[in-house]
């Protein structure tokens, strides 16, 4: 398989909650303060806002899944040391309709992705398993 894709995906469920919800104090944060605080320290409320504006693009912009060669790469968002996952290793594949989940090297790995990706996405490891297993 020589394939080369890229993939937006959120964390598992539970994480991806708690992440955002941290994203979001920061936001209601500078709305509450940009309403409180008298017009000397509106610069407040402006720095939290700009740190709400990098928090989501972040957020959004480094949570991909490459695939190429029969790997797929994980980037994330805090830690930068990708996770590199051979297809033909992956273990019990679970796929729902927006997550796709599976086990490699005794790890839980978990996505949530949009519909056509989890579709894609899991016919390729599933054939690239059947290769392996050939």
């Amino acid at each position: 398989m020589n394939q080369k894709r890229k993939f937006l995906y959120q964390p598992a469920p539970l994480s991806s909650i708690i992440l955002w919800s941290w994203t979001f104090c920061i936001l209601f944060l500078s709305l509450i303060t940009g309403l409180e605080v008298s017009a000397k320290l509106q610069w407040i409320a402006y720095t939290l806002g700009i740190i709400f504006l990098l928090l989501t693009w972040a957020q959004v912009h480094y949570r991909h899944i490459y695939l190429d060669n029969g790997t797929i790469r994980v980037s994330r968002v805090i830690n930068h040391n990708w996770v590199n996952i051979r297809l033909k290793d992956v273990r019990q594949l679970h796929v729902s309709k927006y997550r796709l989940g599976f086990i490699y090297g005794g790890k839980i790995y978990q996505f949530i992705m949009p519909l056509n990706s989890t579709i894609e996405l899991s016919n390729i490891i599933s054939e690239t398993r059947k290769e392996a297993l050939k």
